[in-house]
């Protein structure tokens, strides 16, 4: 089934007047440390940092924000992770999905909006 914005084209209208450019706040109900996330949106197209709490950052890559939902991967002491948001205001509900040993596993984040860039 297609989104009604798929069908009359406003998909892009409508992530272009999102504006996901600011630092975010990553946290988990069960882990205690934060994730700092800046992005930077021109359109569509979203790029910047995935910092955690422990380790250095990672660059953001493929970003792209489609309606509500933001996609990108980035890449974590040699391992492959994508996520998936789901954007409501300043909260972004993500699905963080990582491989490691062959295996995949998919947590789920919470972001809040805590500045503008």
């Amino acid at each position: 089934m297609r989104c009604v914005h798929d069908v009359f084209g406003f998909a892009g209208a409508y992530a272009q007047g999102m504006n996901l450019t600011g630092t975010w706040q990553v946290k988990s109900d069960k882990d205690p440390g934060v994730t700092i996330l800046k992005l930077n949106q021109s359109g569509e197209s979203v790029s910047g940092t995935w910092q955690p709490a422990h380790g250095g950052p990672s660059e953001i890559e493929n970003g792209k924000i489609v309606g509500e939902i933001l996609t990108f991967s980035l890449t974590r002491n040699t391992h492959p992770i994508n996520a998936t948001g789901h954007l409501s205001g300043d909260t972004i509900s993500f699905d963080i999905t990582g491989h490691k040993w062959g295996m995949s596993k998919t947590v789920h984040r919470t972001a809040t909006r805590i500045a503008l860039n």
